[in-house]
């Protein structure tokens, strides 16, 4: 008798990776390929503020070899790397 061997979706491997990253020299875990501009926000501060006079900055090393630094805009996304840092810093106009 055959068996067939069946891996379900969410049992690839590969799926359900975590990611050790670091957001304002602070260590977290990511369980996602991407991750973008307000979700490092929420990581670094716990949420985005929804002042209008409130404005951030969100920079990125150690990035995917294509990419491995720069700056995220609002909606920006990029692909997660183990031991990536991000850097965010909130601004106030006045």
């Amino acid at each position: 008798m055959f068996m067939e061997n069946k891996v379900g979706k969410d049992k690839a491997p590969g799926q359900n990776k975590e990611f050790t990253i670091l957001v304002n020299a602070r260590e977290k875990t990511w369980s996602e390929k991407k991750i973008g501009s307000n979700e490092v926000i929420n990581l670094a501060f716990g949420s985005v503020s929804q002042d209008p006079n409130v404005s951030y900055t969100v920079t990125y090393k150690k990035g995917e070899n294509g990419k491995p630094e720069g700056i995220m805009v609002k909606g920006d996304e990029v692909r997660v790397k183990e031991g990536m840092r991000f850097n965010v810093t909130q601004t106030n106009r006045s």
